[in-house]
């Protein structure tokens, strides 16, 4: 795998959507670093704040047709497969995730993805299969 994400789901003004089927992720700008192969954490925003899923990418980035949403806010896309899921509203708190070295809910305050290192990756991946094993 190469990159590895941490991709915010709903807006923050309200909780994610439950449950999120989509096979899909949005994108507000066109993310020039995420590629098919990547891994990311799917983290539900909002009245929430869990982490919910782990989902390799498996396109490139295009255009989505139409609007995504009523605005238009979220034009771009990539595809994605679940290697592990379970409902938003029993994921891992995201304060759980987080590392010494880094706040991830303070580091994803201005964007709606952010790079994680190994280290994030493997925690937050390891917490969420210790939630979903433990349902």
């Amino acid at each position: 795998m190469s990159g590895l994400w941490l991709k915010m789901i709903g807006p923050t003004q309200e909780a994610c959507p439950e449950p999120y089927e989509r096979s899909y992720v949005d994108f507000s700008r066109r993310p020039a670093r995420v590629h098919s192969g990547d891994h990311m954490i799917l983290y539900a925003v909002g009245r929430q704040n869990r982490v919910f899923a782990i989902a390799e990418v498996k396109s490139e980035v295009y255009q989505a047709s139409g609007n995504p949403d009523e605005n238009g806010r979220w034009p771009y896309r990539v595809d994605i497969e679940y290697l592990e899921k379970m409902p938003a509203s029993k994921g891992v708190h995201i304060n759980e995730v987080s590392t010494p070295h880094r706040d991830l809910l303070r580091s994803l305050r201005q964007q709606s993805y952010i790079s994680l290192s190994r280290e994030e990756y493997e925690r937050a991946a390891t917490r969420l299969q210790e939630a979903a094993s433990a349902q």
